[in-house]
């Protein structure tokens, strides 16, 4: 009896493990480096642009009794850094439109934000999505052009509120369709008793002038403001309009007259009508929207706390690290190498709905050169696992693989060094300047160094016969992956040009690099997105290198590569920074029997992790079962406990002999 309760205690402790597993498989280890990348964004509480973020975007966005213009970017993406001033003076600028359009955005670059941006199919950044007036799932918005500048956006989105409104969205604004009636003589029948003074706005077809003032002063109760394009060629007649733009008004008792407009701006017409109907003794009742409605603004206003509390904190807290850590040198940081590294692999990558054909060819060779040449904490085995994962398989989505590297990253942990909260020789003077970008430069100058140095420590590899197998992986991870469309769309075009997979030699490769970043440095250098306390020159520096400029200034390339084979080498990687750091690099040391042990049961972990794929109602399910199997053990426990004590007492009662 005793060994089946200790075989009935056996079974619950192993249904208590597998329970502790079932929900563990199901919820994803919380990203430790969150607002790493992103800070605070590009947009705080003095703007006038709506902060969304995957708490309130859907609240927000979807039912909602007005449309939204979202840019979905990233803080880190050097031509979001220069949209954002246009993103910020388009959101003043129609301001009092923010009853029918709200103008929104949503930093990708946040960890928690990732899978709403991945949901939504965001490519490259910037992106701009409009949602209509009471949108729902599964609705993922419409792509607006962005235009060069702050007119091209909000005629952009002017060319979409149109549509809206003649497909019979948008049925509470006012009117913004060309009036199309060749008379105005009933224009009074359907018009409010609030409206004192009707005007109309004659202009050619292909302005935006007449719906720029009818949205501008819609909330003016007095007003009624319609536009009559130079296709209605008889109302034009008839009214005597030969130029565009001309404004005509109407009074109630009044005829109609053709209002002087010294400008023939969108400022000027407005002026125009306001002075008209001022001087006739209106009292305009203005009551623009210079603030949010109060729904959007509760949001808004918790997320601004939440917000500015981290930043209070964060400046606090970093000021002392700041004046540590600040560095004038030109030295390689394993803190830049895993901050890059890790969002790349926790972020970047999975922002891809779905990786396939050319974006796996280029995620395997990416990985490739990773899982060969990457200085991890204690061994590469974290990369390699995944290598062989993505090995077999020919498509994921970007949400397996995030899972993926997730899971990885907490079975084989500590992968990294530590948990930094900022960048070291890739720190900016701002959020906004310098981070991951630098960092995934500082990667790739690492990558093809240590190729072409072919330590034996490093395993050989099925690329390490092509001299440009890091290059390749680089050029395939930007152009497939990397965030900044613009970026992207540069390097692409530059290494073409360049002749990327021309080179010949491994140490030709790590020149290649080296010229294309200073190609980048020269192209960038007085760009709005250059920091002012690290300007964009030509490097090294000659403070850092003296002997790699010819005494005319010309590159003496022998000593430069010589500069990058030291720089960049594992034996110079600095650990700045780091708590607890004891023998440098050892990720080659590791013996390979903890490397095929620790393999082994990551792979497990992966099957088991990624073969059940469960949801809410799975672990309920679990829930379930498990609390129903432990009742009945618990009452078999019980029965047999009875039947033992009513056995002993049975015995007591006979005679005895």
């Amino acid at each position: 009896m005793e060994l089946d309760i200790k075989g009935i205690v056996l079974k619950l402790w192993l249904l208590n493990a597998l329970m502790i597993n079932c929900i563990s498989a199901a919820v994803p280890l919380r990203d430790h480096y969150q607002n790493l990348m992103g800070g605070q964004g590009l947009y705080n509480s003095s703007d006038d642009v709506v902060i969304l973020n995957a708490t309130n975007f859907k609240t927000n966005v979807y039912g909602s009794t007005r449309s939204w213009l979202v840019e979905f970017y990233n803080s880190w993406c050097g031509f979001c850094y220069r949209f954002a001033p246009t993103w910020k003076a388009l959101a003043s600028d129609i301001l009092s439109w923010n009853d029918i359009v709200v103008v929104a955005a949503i930093d990708c670059a946040d960890d928690d934000n990732n899978p709403i941006c991945r949901d939504y199919e965001i490519m490259h950044y910037p992106m701009l999505k409009y949602f209509s007036v009471n949108a729902h799932p599964p609705s993922l918005g419409l792509v607006i052009e962005k235009g060069d500048n702050i007119d091209s956006v909000r005629h952009n989105l002017i060319s979409r509120l149109e549509t809206e409104q003649q497909e019979g969205r948008g049925s509470t604004w006012p009117n913004i369709t060309p009036y199309r009636n060749v008379e105005i003589t009933d224009i009074w029948r359907t018009t409010s008793n609030n409206v004192k003074y009707f005007f109309f706005i004659f202009e050619n077809t292909d302005s935006n002038l007449g719906t720029e003032v009818i949205l501008d002063l819609h909330r003016i109760s007095s007003l009624q403001i319609r536009r009559v394009t130079s296709d209605n060629e008889l109302l034009c007649v008839m009214n005597k309009v030969t130029k565009f733009p001309t404004l005509i008004a109407f009074g109630r008792n009044e005829s109609q007259k053709i209002v002087n407009v010294r400008v023939s701006s969108r400022q000027g017409v407005r002026r125009a009508i306001k002075d008209y109907v001022i001087a006739r003794g209106v009292n305009i009742d203005e009551t623009i929207g210079t603030t949010i409605s109060h729904d959007i603004a509760q949001n808004v206003e918790s997320t601004h706390q939440t917000t500015s509390g981290a930043i209070v904190k964060s400046r606090e807290e970093q000021e002392e690290e700041q004046r540590s850590l600040k560095k004038t040198d030109d030295y390689l940081y394993q803190l830049d190498l895993e901050n890059a590294l890790h969002y790349s692999m926790n972020n970047e990558i999975s922002l891809t709905k779905s990786i396939d054909g050319e974006k796996m060819e280029a995620l395997r060779k990416y990985i490739a050169v990773l899982a060969a040449y990457f200085p991890v904490r204690r061994s590469n085995t974290y990369l390699e696992v995944i290598r062989d994962v993505i090995k077999s398989r020919t498509t994921m989505t970007g949400e397996e693989f995030s899972q993926l590297a997730k899971t990885t990253e907490e079975e084989m942990s500590p992968v990294y060094w530590g948990l930094p909260h900022q960048w070291i020789g890739c720190k900016g003077s701002a959020n906004s300047y310098r981070g991951y970008p630098c960092g995934l430069w500082t990667i790739f100058h690492m990558l093809t160094v240590n190729f072409a140095l072919k330590s034996n420590k490093v395993p050989q590899t099925n690329f390490s016969q092509d001299p440009v197998a890091v290059l390749r992986a680089m050029h395939g991870y930007i152009e497939t992956f990397f965030g900044c469309a613009d970026c992207a769309a540069h390097f692409v075009e530059m290494a073409g040009k360049n002749k990327i997979f021309d080179t010949r030699s491994r140490d030709e490769a790590v020149l290649w690099l080296w010229r294309a970043h200073n190609e980048v440095n020269a192209r960038l250098s007085g760009d709005a997105t250059e920091d002012p306390e690290h300007k964009k020159i030509q490097y090294p520096a000659a403070e850092h290198c003296p002997a790699c400029r010819f005494v005319n200034g010309s590159w003496n390339e022998e000593e430069v590569l010589q500069y990058l084979r030291i720089k960049y080498s594992y034996s110079n990687i600095k650990y700045d920074g780091i708590s607890g750091y004891n023998s440098g690099f050892d990720s080659i040391n590791s013996s390979n029997s903890w490397k095929i042990r620790l393999g082994r049961l990551a792979k497990e972990k992966h099957t088991t992790a990624f073969g059940w794929d469960l949801n809410i109602f799975d672990i309920s399910i679990c829930v379930v079962l498990y609390v129903t199997s432990a009742a009945i053990l618990i009452l078999v426990c019980i029965k047999f406990a009875v039947k033992r004590t009513k056995k002993k007492s049975h015995i007591n009662l006979l005679p005895k002999v």
